[in-house]
């Protein structure tokens, strides 16, 4: 068994955070007696999901903007080192659809690369110095099936999860030797409420992993 396993994390930082995969997240770090804190850049999207998860001071927010990876890692790292509790597990939970195929906007591409991919690196850089203080810590990222089975209509959302999945692994690699691991979840289905791919059980597919020996998990809808 891996020597990072038995997880249980304290203080969850979900970068990110919208109603579906991040609130879920949310709700099950919070039943198990974590401390919350949900990032995103709209402020009152994060106050109204605040509102729903809970009426005491065990969810906090952090207002961000993953389309600038160098401004949000200041802002992560600030936040990650005054905080009374530290932050042991980060969940990284940004995509950007970017529509067509080979006609695609160039900027738009590069943002969603920027938000996607590059401000993952830029939360693991945030979190990961006080991270090494701690017994156990994880870093936890979405993935998506656009990784390996490219479409024609938006492979820029297939240039992110592809490139997250690289890092994903090539960090876990570099942490080997500390009490830090990596995890992605590869979601392999349109993520929606009722279905075979809910939110909810995304969210448990997630925690599980985080305890799981292997970087990289598969989520098909089918016996997850």
């Amino acid at each position: 068994m891996d020597s990072r396993s038995s997880f249980s994390p304290r203080h969850v930082l979900i970068v990110g955070a919208g109603p579906g995969i991040g609130t879920s997240f949310a709700s099950l770090a919070l039943r198990r007696g974590s401390q919350v804190t949900l990032s995103a850049r709209s402020a009152g999207k994060l106050d109204q999901l605040k509102s729903e998860l809970a009426d005491d001071d065990s969810v906090d927010t952090v207002v961000t903007d993953a389309a600038d990876p160098k401004a949000f890692r200041e802002m992560i790292n600030d936040y990650a080192t005054e905080c009374d509790v530290p932050i042991d597990c980060a969940l990284f939970n940004v995509s950007l659809w970017v529509p067509g195929g080979l006609d695609s906007d160039l900027d738009a591409i590069t943002e969603g690369l920027r938000a996607g991919v590059v401000s993952a690196l830029a939360m693991a850089q945030a979190v990961i110095p006080r991270m090494r203080e701690l017994p156990s810590a994880r870093i936890l990222f979405t993935g998506g099936g656009t990784a390996d089975s490219p479409m024609t209509a938006s492979f820029g959302l297939g240039l992110q999860k592809s490139a997250l999945r690289n890092l994903a692994l090539a960090l876990d690699k570099e942490l080997a030797e500390t009490n830090i691991s990596v995890r992605t979840l590869t979601i392999r289905g349109s993520i929606a409420p009722g279905t075979a791919f809910d939110p909810e059980l995304i969210a448990k597919a997630l925690w599980s992993l985080a305890d799981e020996p292997y970087v990289e998990k598969e989520f098909t809808g089918a016996g997850n």
